[in-house]
């Protein structure tokens, strides 16, 4: 299998993994990176968000679709198949979608190679957006990769949204990295969001700044309401 993690350009590693998620390269320093991420003091709100993900089966998912039942009733092997390999790239949009509405663990692999490799673009979205569902931190790494090198604004879009309703604290560098280099508004605006569903007080300078700046009004107010956001959940974890 390959390697789980980035490289230094944040594109996931070519080496060989063996049996392991990482290539030996990798291993040690991403099992002490999970580590200390699990170490770390969490705010009372994502606690109490970690909680409320666990007994949901993860990220909340309101998409819905009416797939055919040529689809929809295949096991999730073959719909993997038909992600991977079906002509249509409506087809393998819908299967992308019933493999994010069932949050097939077992889809990781196909939906990060077609999120890297599926040469249309909302094929690309979905995948990056089942990625999002599926309740492993093993989806940072493809939806940070997304964020960043996706030729599609669209999927990087995708990518924003999945990395801030994850809650994973490492996505913050990652969003702030991109807002910093990312010219397309619209990508720029789910960056800030994200931000504030992240709830990192220490963007709060940075979202400030863009808030006065920004020639873009979309971008000015996510800025504000990313603030606002992000003073809500500091006044809940004090009051919990």
């Amino acid at each position: 299998m390959q390697c789980r993690a980035l490289d230094e350009q944040k594109l996931r590693c070519q080496n060989d993994a063996a049996a392991s998620d990482y290539c030996p390269a990798h291993r040690a320093a991403m099992e002490q990176r999970i580590g200390k991420a699990a170490n770390l003091p969490a705010p009372r709100w994502r606690v109490l968000w970690n909680k409320f993900a666990a007994s949901s089966n993860g990220v909340p998912d309101g998409g819905k679709y009416d797939v055919p039942k040529w689809l929809s009733g295949l096991p999730t092997p073959q719909v993997i198949e038909h992600l991977q390999t079906h002509p249509d790239s409506m087809a393998r949009w819908m299967a992308a979608f019933v493999l994010r509405k069932r949050r097939a663990a077992d889809a990781f692999e196909a939906l990060w190679r077609a999120r890297q490799q599926d040469p249309i673009r909302f094929v690309r979205q979905q995948a990056a957006v089942a990625l999002g569902k599926l309740n492993t931190p093993a989806v940072y790494a493809p939806l940070v990769e997304g964020l960043h090198h996706d030729r599609d604004p669209g999927v990087r879009e995708a990518c924003a949204i999945a990395l801030g309703n994850l809650g994973n604290p490492a996505a913050v560098d990652e969003l702030v990295h991109a807002l910093t280099r990312e010219e397309n508004v619209f990508v720029r605006w789910d960056c800030i969001v994200a931000l504030g569903q992240l709830g990192d007080a220490r963007v709060e300078p940075l979202l400030t700044q863009l808030q006065t700046q920004e020639s873009a009004q979309v971008v000015r107010d996510a800025c504000r309401d990313a603030r606002a956001e992000i003073q809500r959940r500091r006044a809940v974890s004090s009051n919990v």
